[in-house]
């Protein structure tokens, strides 16, 4: 997901001083974490502030905006680093992937998954479903 910000105008007028007080700090108060400027022309304020919109770019940014945050440990191909007697080296947090490939088939289990599982999740191929607790 890319990040841009882009700047906004606002324009508060009133008919006297005590007016356009009150009306510019109610403005201020709605753009607050904005970073709005004021600059004054007789009794109209101008105010200029900047606007942040996300752009999606990938169905992972689709997910993600859902609330749905997947790491490669959570797709079923990616195959941790064993110890000798076939129990998960929890020491490393790499692993194997075939799909992944600038890195010569290894990943960090902790990165971001990629295009890959949520195009195998939206073609039914991969399935997600509730670990099962331990009761």
């Amino acid at each position: 997901m890319r990040c841009e910000t882009f700047p906004q105008y606002a324009i508060v007028t009133a008919d006297s001083a005590k007016e356009l007080t009150e009306k510019l700090n109610a403005k201020l108060q709605e753009l607050m974490g904005k970073r709005p400027k004021v600059t004054f022309e007789g009794l109209t304020a101008h105010i200029s502030y900047m606007e942040r919109a996300e752009i999606i770019e990938d169905l992972a940014d689709e997910y993600e905006l859902e609330g749905v945050k997947l790491t490669c440990q959570d797709c079923p191909m990616f195959k941790p680093i064993l110890k000798r007697d076939g129990t998960r080296d929890s020491r490393t947090r790499w692993g194997d992937c075939p799909l992944c490939r600038d890195t010569f088939g290894r990943t960090a289990r902790d990165s971001r998954a990629c295009k890959s599982l949520f195009q195998m999740i939206n073609s039914g191929e991969v399935k997600l479903c509730l670990a099962e607790s331990e009761q």
